[in-house]
């Protein structure tokens, strides 16, 4: 039966609309390619703001890195068959043990017992005894060493490929560190792999029916895929055949990384020896010492750039705490500068020779005075001797664990300008890690607050404990000092302090000076003024005028040192430590031993 004019007229304007709407009777479709140097993250962005490629200075061909599936920042080539790898991607994605030592030219690699050092464009490695390789180590391309992933895979379990570049796909690296279980799966029929799961999204590579695929994540509609080659983005799911899933592991070396921890909890004092004749005076210091079983004296100090160490210490005073039941952990600490006021550590780290003489000095004085532990109490460091702090760390570790004595390291609050101090390194290599939970309020503070508030000190804590991942080997250090502020109007001021402006009230000076708990008790009680509860801190809180000036004081006492040591027990830690020996008042010691009995 012939159909009407009206009938094909409307099933016309339909199909044009669909047409119109789907592209061709499908959603509309890009046929744009990805540009796959910015995709695969071989531009950078030079000192100029310009959008570069990277090249080799040597005339290598750069290639892209794919790491556990995902292109990363970093760069490798081929050379002579092998594949090399810039260090920084190496130390950031396959193992931070490795370490390039720029004035050495060499590049070592440290595990739990050995130092393995290879001078770089040779084949030689030394870890105890010489050792000859069928390839060579590293590489320098420009000034930046890279290193050969077939002298990495010698130490460390992983596995890698190089895919050739192939027309405008670059060379790639494919890294793969983690344990995983792989979807595979086959493509159906020729197609493409996009950018993202949109038919919208730009195609980063045409695929042919019976590529092998990885499937990464499978969604309603796409899947996201990575191929042999290191092509990594989108496929309609429908395109793609699921097979078998293979499980991949790689072995670690973790549990070679033993740890000295005492059958206790830690109940530490640091005693601040400034002259070798403070020694004679320990037991004063400890006579009312309830429940302390460890204390750490501030002998020894990094005293030039050559890795010296300088000492005041006392066999004598060991013998004493160790009679008083107390074990001893030597502190080391990097205070010392030259006469340009640099700190020599910045040099010393970075510096395989001096910081290797280092490592031996302080063991040698931990030989010289019998002592039970090294406590690092390193705080001048910044990002750029942090490769070469942690290197260090690792170097002493050795030396502790051979010896049998403990290692502990004392750390700021984790925030995000001391990540390079990586707590999480510092947990396996260590047997404790401190936290310094004080100074939350300093002389540079722009308002009056506490020392060390009970919110400060549990945020400070649990962010410790989620780095070092292990919280009964982090210590709380405590104060047992607080601080007087003083706000005085800018007109009755004799100007020693912070001036602070203030359109509401008027401008005022703020300043503040450290205390001991007993001197705090004295000031206020002189004034007549009686302390309070403060919620917010979780310390007691006292405010009094003298003249034109307003005192405010953030107790630490029974109260403060009781909440601290509760959290102690809340967050099931290693124990507690305390700044410094000397400032507390008599009494505390009655609460301190509750908790260490």
């Amino acid at each position: 039966m012939r159909k009407s004019i009206k009938y094909i007229m409307t099933m016309a304007t339909i199909s044009a609309m669909a047409i119109t709407m789907t592209g061709c009777f499908g959603p509309e479709t890009s046929k744009e390619y990805v540009t796959l140097n910015d995709y695969m993250m071989l531009h950078y962005t030079d000192d100029d703001g310009n959008e570069v490629t990277a090249t080799s200075a040597d005339g290598n061909e750069m290639a892209a890195v794919v790491c556990d599936n995902e292109y990363v920042n970093k760069y490798a080539f081929e050379k002579d068959g092998d594949t090399y790898m810039d260090i920084s991607g190496v130390k950031k994605y396959i193992d931070d043990r490795f370490y390039y030592d720029s004035t050495e030219n060499t590049v070592m690699y440290t595990n739990a017992t050995t130092i393995y050092t290879s001078p770089v464009g040779s084949n030689e490695v030394t870890g105890g005894t010489k050792e000859n390789l069928d390839f060579t180590s590293s590489v320098m391309d420009g000034e930046i060493c890279y290193v050969n992933l077939k002298y990495i895979s010698k130490y460390i379990d992983f596995d890698y490929k190089y895919a050739k570049a192939n027309g405008d796909k670059p060379a790639v690296v494919v890294v793969n560190t983690k344990s995983r279980e792989d979807k595979n799966g086959t493509v159906k029929k020729n197609t493409q792999i996009r950018t993202d799961a949109d038919y919208m999204a730009d195609i980063v590579s045409d695929v042919k029916a019976d590529t092998k695929l990885t499937i990464l994540d499978k969604g309603d509609e796409w899947d996201k895929v990575a191929t042999d080659d290191g092509v990594i983005g989108y496929i309609l799911n429908k395109r793609v055949k699921v097979g078998k899933t293979t499980k991949v592991s790689y072995k670690n070396d973790y549990d070679t990384y033993t740890h000295n921890v005492l059958d206790k909890k830690i109940s530490l004092a640091w005693h601040q020896v400034m002259y070798s004749s403070s020694n004679s005076g320990l037991s004063d210091m400890i006579k009312n010492a309830k429940g302390l079983n460890v204390i750490s004296p501030t002998w020894f100090s990094v005293s030039d750039s050559k890795g010296e160490v300088s000492s005041i210490g006392s066999a004598d005073y060991v013998k004493k705490a160790h009679s008083a039941g107390l074990d001893v952990w030597g502190l080391v600490s990097d205070f010392e500068t030259d006469g340009n006021g640099d700190y020599y550590i910045k040099t010393v780290v970075n510096n395989t020779k001096a910081r290797q003489k280092m490592v031996s000095n302080i063991m040698k004085y931990a030989s010289l005075y019998d002592l039970d532990g090294i406590n690092v109490d390193f705080e001048y460091i910044n990002v750029s001797e942090g490769a070469g702090y942690l290197q260090f760390l690792r170097e002493l570790s050795i030396e502790c664990r051979k010896k049998g004595i403990v290692l502990s390291i004392d750390n700021y609050q984790p925030s995000a300008w001391t990540e390079f101090y990586d707590r999480n390194q510092q947990g396996r290599l260590a047997d404790y890690v401190v936290v310094m939970n004080y100074d939350e309020h300093t002389t540079s503070s722009n308002e009056a607050g506490s020392v060390s508030s009970l919110t400060f000190t549990e945020e400070g804590l649990k962010n410790t404990i989620d780095e070092v991942g292990d919280a009964s080997r982090v210590i709380n250090g405590m104060p047992f000092y607080t601080r007087i502020w003083t706000e005085t109007p800018e007109d009755e001021s004799d100007g020693n302090g912070k001036l602070i402006e203030d359109a509401a009230n008027g401008n005022y000076v703020l300043s503040t000076k450290a205390v001991s708990m007993d001197a705090a008790k004295e000031a206020y009680t002189e004034a007549g003024a009686t302390p309070s509860y403060n919620e917010e801190t979780g310390q007691n809180y006292v405010v009094y005028e003298k003249g034109n000036s307003t005192y405010m004081i953030w107790l630490e006492d029974e109260t403060s040192v009781k909440a601290r040591l509760e959290l102690m027990n809340k967050y099931e830690i290693a124990g507690a430590g305390y700044w410094k020996l000397g400032l507390e008042s008599d009494d505390i010691w009655n609460t301190i031993s509750q908790y260490f009995k």
